[in-house]
C-alpha cells in the first residue's frame, strides 16, 4: 500500500454518484479513478495499482459482491475493500461479512467521506 497520495477505484453506476465521489474525494491526499461497471472496475484494477476500492452492490453486468470477490481472490482479504450500499438485510450483512468487506450506507454522508477511507486505510497499513 502506497502513502498518500492514496489511488483510489470507486465502482458506481450512477453518474451523480460518481460526480460526488470524485468531489468528496478531491483532498490531495487521494486520486480517485471513477468506473461505471464491474467490468471496467476489475479492468481498471489490473492495469494499474490502486489502494482501496469502493464498489456499488447494485450495479448492472458484474456487482460490487463479484468485482469485491475477483479482488479477493488476487490480493487477498488484507486489501481494503468497501461496499457502497442502502441495503442492511441480514443477507446483505452476511456476504459483506464472508467478503471481509467494510461498508459505506448510502446515503452517503459526503463531508465524512474521505475520513472514513483515511481511517480504514491507516487500519489496513
Amino acid at each position: 500500500m502506497s502513502r498518500a497520495p492514496w489511488r483510489v477505484l470507486v465502482a458506481d453506476d450512477d453518474p451523480t454518484a460518481g460526480l460526488l465521489m470524485r468531489a468528496a474525494l478531491a483532498a490531495d491526499d487521494f486520486q480517485p479513478t471513477i468506473v461505471e461497471r464491474g467490468d471496467l472496475a476489475l479492468a481498471a484494477f489490473g492495469e494499474a495499482p490502486f489502494d482501496i476500492v469502493l464498489l456499488d452492490v447494485e450495479m448492472p453486468g458484474l456487482d460490487g459482491f463479484e468485482v469485491g470477490a475477483a479482488i479477493r481472490r488476487s490480493h487477498g482479504a488484507g486489501f481494503p475493500v468497501v461496499l457502497v450500499s442502502g441495503r442492511g438485510d441480514p443477507d446483505f450483512v452476511e456476504r459483506a461479512q464472508a467478503l471481509s468487506a467494510a461498508v459505506i450506507a448510502k446515503p452517503v454522508n459526503w463531508s465524512s467521506l474521505a475520513g472514513q477511507l483515511r481511517a480504514l486505510l491507516k487500519a489496513s497499513a
